[in-house]
Parts: C-alpha cells; sequence; structure tokens
C-alpha cells in the first residue's frame, strides 16, 4: 500500500519510522563531476510522490521535479551547469541553461538581447546562475502535517549600478502534491532600477504529450513573430516532435479572478484527462504571461511563463513605455503555485474553477 493512498497522522508515521526522512523531507546535496561539479542542491519530498530539487547556486531555481517518480519537466542538452560557466553576452545564456522545472529570468533586464542606454544585456539576464546566500531550509510539524521551507537571498549589484535583492521562500510540506513561490525583490541602491522578471517554468515528457492542451484564462492571444501566427488556432494543443521545427512564442492578456488570482492548466492527454499540472499566480505582480511552445526533437518543451513584461528585450520594453521600475527602499512581491492534478476528478476540478476569460 503506498503511503499517499490514506492520511496518516503525525503519531502514527512517528511510530514507524526513525526519522522523518523515510517518508519525505528536505536533504543536501553537491554534485560531484562535470560542469554541475560543486551545485549545492535541495532535495525537497513530500509523503504523496511529490520531488523537487531547488538549487541555492543557481537562483535558488528549481532543476528536477518529478509525481511519484513521473518526469514534470524538461532538461536541456546541457543539463546541470556550474554557475561560473556563465556568459552574459548576447545569447550565451543558453549554454548554461539546464532546463529544469523553474528558470527566474531577471533582475534588471529578462527576454531577448538588447542594448539599452548604452548597456549591453545578454538573454534573460543573470539572476538565474547568481548563487543565493543565507541559504536555510526547515522542516516543522504543525498538528499531522510537517512543513517544509528552503529559503535564500539572491544579490544582482554592481559598483555604480543597480543594487536589488531578491528574497525567495519555496513552501510544500508532506501532505501535498503542490509547492508554492513568495518573492520579495527590494532595491537597495540609491537609484531607480529596472525591474523585469520572468518565471520560466518549462514542462516536458512524459508530463507534455502529443495529445497535451492547455486551459487559459485567455481575454486574447498575440503571436511573437509570423511563424507563430502561422498556427495561432493550435496555440494550445500539441503534436509529435518534429526535426528543425522552430520556437513558437505567443503573448498572453489573462482574465484574473477576483482576488486577482490567474491559473493555467496543463492536461497530459486531452483524450484522457486524468493528469496535469495547474500554475497560479497573482497577477497584480505579474501582469503578462508568456507561452514557449518548443516541439522540436531533442527539445520537446512548454513553457509556461508569468511576468511582469515581455520577452523582447529591455530596450523594447522601455520604448514601450512598459518598462517597470522599482525605487530606492521600494518593494515588490510576486506569488505562485504549482500544483499536481492527480486523477480527472481534480483535472475537471481545476478547469471548471478558471475564471471565465469574457468577464
Amino acid at each position: 500500500m503506498a503511503l499517499q493512498d490514506e492520511p496518516r497522522s503525525r503519531e502514527f508515521l512517528l511510530d514507524r519510522t526513525g526519522r522523518l526522512s523515510q517518508v519525505g523531507g528536505i536533504s543536501h546535496f553537491t554534485h560531484a563531476d562535470g560542469k554541475a561539479k560543486g551545485v549545492s542542491t535541495l532535495r525537497v519530498r513530500t509523503a504523496r510522490g511529490l520531488e523537487f530539487w531547488a538549487v541555492p547556486d543557481r537562483g535558488m531555481d528549481i532543476f528536477e521535479a518529478t509525481f511519484q517518480g513521473i518526469s514534470l519537466c524538461w532538461h536541456s542538452p546541457n543539463g546541470m551547469v556550474h554557475p561560473a560557466y556563465y556568459s552574459t553576452r548576447g545569447a550565451e545564456w543558453l549554454r548554461s541553461f539546464p532546463g529544469g522545472l523553474l528558470a527566474t529570468c531577471g533582475l534588471t533586464t529578462a527576454g531577448a538581447a538588447s542594448e539599452d542606454n548604452g548597456e549591453s544585456l545578454g538573454v534573460h539576464g543573470s539572476i538565474s546562475n547568481t548563487p543565493a546566500e543565507a541559504v536555510s531550509w526547515s522542516e516543522r510539524w504543525q498538528g499531522d502535517d510537517c512543513l517544509l521551507t528552503v529559503s535564500g537571498k539572491l544579490r544582482e549589484a554592481s559598483v555604480h549600478g543597480p543594487n536589488l535583492v531578491l528574497e525567495r521562500t519555496i513552501s510544500t510540506s508532506l501532505r501535498s502534491e503542490s509547492f508554492s513561490v513568495h518573492d520579495v525583490v527590494e532595491n537597495q541602491g540609491v537609484r531607480d532600477s529596472p525591474l523585469m522578471v520572468l518565471y520560466h517554468f518549462n514542462f516536458g515528457f512524459p508530463l507534455l504529450t502529443e495529445r497535451s492542451v492547455i486551459h487559459a484564462p485567455s481575454r486574447a492571444v498575440e503571436p511573437a513573430d509570423d511563424w507563430a501566427a502561422r498556427s495561432m488556432e493550435t496555440w494550445n494543443r500539441f503534436e509529435a516532435p518534429q526535426m528543425g521545427i522552430a520556437e513558437r512564442v505567443y503573448f498572453h492578456q489573462m482574465a484574473p479572478d477576483p482576488a486577482g488570482e490567474v491559473t493555467v492548466v496543463l492536461v497530459s492527454d486531452g483524450d484522457h484527462p486524468e493528469f496535469g499540472i495547474a500554475l497560479s499566480y497573482d497577477s497584480k505582480t505579474l501582469p503578462r504571461f508568456v507561452q514557449w511552445k518548443m516541439t522540436g526533437t531533442n527539445h520537446f518543451v512548454l513553457g509556461l511563463e508569468p511576468a511582469n513584461c515581455w520577452t523582447l528585450g529591455r530596450k523594447a520594453e522601455r520604448d514601450r513605455g512598459t518598462l517597470q521600475m522599482l525605487s530606492p527602499g521600494e518593494q515588490r512581491e510576486f506569488r505562485l503555485e504549482l500544483r499536481v492534478l492527480n486523477g480527472a476528478e481534480e483535472v475537471s476540478n481545476a478547469i471548471r474553477s478558471q475564471a471565465d476569460p469574457k468577464a
């Protein structure tokens, strides 16, 4: 009988285990070889079968993610890469991009490389290649559940430049099939700073299949280029991987629920909607949503990306008049949750609870 099949009390579990690690919890390890050598990683496991690896040395991002042994994410050909290999030039971010469940883009630029106010900016910024400070983790019983929390601080700073600090907390619990990300970005500098943040969630096989379907409360969907425009009618559906196909990017205007929250659902198999994920976020500070649809061989991946900007680069954001700024001492909060949908009822309820896009 699997532990996740029925609830267990704290007393029941403690009577039958030597320590929490038998059924879940947080453990630390360091990668030992290759370009990943030296990367510090925290393995978080729940008793429901959810596991994810938070990586303090890479922006407190999340690399591996599985549910009951089923991978939820895409791994790039690079695999895990130590931030020492990172380059800020042009598109060289892609050389150290591991994929994984979550890669954070920002903090002062995100999206395409650009030249803005005399500054040369690489793809997606540097925060995902920044090691965290003040890293901590805890396992704390609360009634019959045990809260699992990972936290750390990331600083993007330079002499005569910005000084932004991101404090991240990732939370789940022993009984959970979900986790939440709570970020607070503070400008600790002495001048206004651009703030561009994009949460690059990357979903892959076997969660993502040629029968997958996206359900989103989209008021409008805009293709990023002519290539994406050619398949507008199938932005939310997938096909088998194809050799040499280019990425397709779509910009969404979402209809939040009365609390300002947006939930996007990915169903693994639209013909048999019994498994998927629900990504929810606070649209008050993340008003943009980018979809990255890449169905190439070896690069079969879906990016669902809540953001406060588009992905055309900082100069384009400034020229459009939509570049967000953070004043000295000002803070901005971002909240997201990823939930596994395990069973037809959970999938159906998640789709049904979405905000009406016509509202």
